[in-house]
């Protein structure tokens, strides 16, 4: 919407920590790229790290990053591709389950109008992924058939309940 109104967008990653922004997307881009004197890397379990010269000394960890607790990639362009938190993640009978992943599944689906997915406690599994749908009239059994269809096995919802709305802040 903003590229056609000739708002240039600059989408940006950062934090309180790094004095804001560590990394910005041109105009027209999708995904932000390092600014100077950055460094990022792609740390244990995906984790974004961070540091130069804007880095807050006491956000430094014992190994000279900030372990931001946002996970994510590097492309092959260097860009950098955020994919949600660390402590988002589900993790079901071993495996590890993205709830945001698990979302952009259900709201493909025509009667969805809005998906949140959790991870509950379950006796057997440890966490069971539970989604929480906005699909006034849907079947349960027909969304997590869909789950089926677009997810592999452990990433479909064990249970899935209908709401009519859900909690959304700013």
């Amino acid at each position: 919407w903003a590229l056609a109104a000739g708002i240039p967008v600059c989408p940006t990653y950062g934090m309180t920590e790094t004095s804001s922004q560590v990394a910005t997307a041109r105009p027209g881009e999708r995904h932000p790229r390092p600014l100077p004197g950055v460094q990022i890397r792609i740390g244990d379990k995906g984790e974004i790290l961070v540091r130069g010269a804007m880095v807050a000394g006491s956000a430094l960890g014992p190994d000279g990053w900030v372990h931001t607790g946002d996970r994510g990639r590097l492309d092959a362009h260097g860009r950098l591709r955020v994919e949600g938190r660390l402590k988002e993640m589900i993790v079901t009978g071993g495996e590890n389950v993205a709830p945001a992943e698990v979302e952009q599944a259900l709201l493909a689906h025509p009667a969805v109008a809005d998906a949140g997915v959790a991870g509950l406690p379950d006796p057997e599994w440890g966490e069971a992924v539970t989604a929480f749908v906005v699909a006034p009239g849907a079947d349960p059994a027909e969304l997590r058939e869909w789950c089926r269809e677009q997810l592999p096995p452990p990433k479909v919802p064990k249970q899935v309940v209908l709401v009519d709305t859900l909690p959304r802040n700013a």
